[in-house]
């Protein structure tokens, strides 16, 4: 005999771990089953204050590819060998307590309908310490693999993130679009953030990207490094499209990725960070052992002293 849902009135009222909204310095690594053991890794991470740990994703790389690698030359061997990185996130999230997210995940080349009940059982399982990172691709031959042709992607993305949204805060949740579509449907555990976990929306600064961020995103990851005078006035803009669509910048999470500098040097560029209202640095480490990795995390690890004491608005 079927039973009825949960209503929504019982779902788990315990509020989401602060750390996710507000400043923090982390570590954005290509990790793979060649380089340093990732829950080993995220213990070093933890043991030396830094909050969070991020991982990018590639399903996988078609052998035939028309589409030129971004950074330039033979495509690294990295991206073959990328984790899945939910699966890896929840091992890390079982063994730390650090902040942990996809930067950047490609959710158009998933069914959102299981991804969105992946994240959610993550973050609640993790006591809401999930943060989503929304990616397009740039690899048009590993989209279109997932059965979409890569002119839709970015319409495809939109869908399926809002597919993931209805799935994750309405009690009965359907969506019909071009490209996505769901019948009314229950869907649990919802996640322990309220209404979800932050959705930051990658890409470079540009009027589109900025319009994606007002419409249905929590904040932005610039996709490169980028100087803080330019990175000043892109988020200046950022600000003013959000406010123009009704919404309050304040709450805007800003992520940003950071090569690893001598500490003195990186002090001033995160500090510069937190000027800008940044709210979570990554310093980008790359893909080696434990050899490589943690003399680089004793580097870096004295600029969490930078993180400002009082938590941001709107978190």
């Amino acid at each position: 005999m079927a039973t009825e849902p949960v209503s929504m009135s019982e779902r788990s009222s315990t509020p989401a771990r602060p750390a996710v909204r507000t400043p923090g310095v982390g570590i954005h690594i290509g990790a793979t089953d060649q380089s340093m053991d990732l829950c080993e890794l995220a213990v070093a991470i933890e043991a030396r204050g830094l909050d969070s740990l991020f991982l990018p994703e590639h399903t996988h790389i078609p052998v035939s590819r028309a589409t030129p690698y971004p950074g330039g030359g033979d495509i690294p061997g990295r991206y073959l060998r990328l984790w899945d990185p939910l699966v890896a996130l929840t091992w890390v999230a079982a063994r730390t307590n650090l902040v942990v997210g996809n930067c950047i995940g490609l959710p158009g080349e998933h069914d959102p309908i299981a991804l969105a009940k992946a994240i959610a059982t993550l973050d609640v399982q993790s006591g809401g310490r999930f943060v989503m990172g929304v990616g397009f691709g740039w690899n048009a031959e590993e989209f279109e693999d997932h059965g979409y042709p890569v002119a839709d992607k970015y319409a495809v993305v939109t869908e399926k993130i809002q597919v993931m949204k209805r799935l994750w805060v309405d009690e009965v949740a359907s969506f019909s679009g071009e490209h996505v579509s769901l019948s009314p449907s229950w869907s649990w555990p919802k996640p322990l953030q309220h209404p979800h976990p932050p959705v930051l929306v990658g890409g470079r600064a540009t009027p589109a990207t900025f319009r994606r961020v007002a419409d249905w995103g929590d904040g932005w990851i610039p996709m490169s490094p980028t100087p803080h005078e330019t990175l000043e006035m892109d988020l200046k803009r950022l600000r003013e499209v959000v406010s123009e669509a009704g919404r309050d910048p304040s709450t805007l999470h800003i992520m940003v990725m950071q090569r690893p500098e001598p500490i003195d040097r990186l002090r001033e560029i995160v500090s510069d960070y937190w000027r800008l209202g940044v709210t979570r640095v990554l310093i980008d480490l790359p893909t080696a052992g434990a050899d490589i990795l943690l003399p680089l995390l004793d580097e870096v690890a004295p600029v969490t002293g930078t993180i400002p004491a009082t938590q941001l608005v709107g978190g």
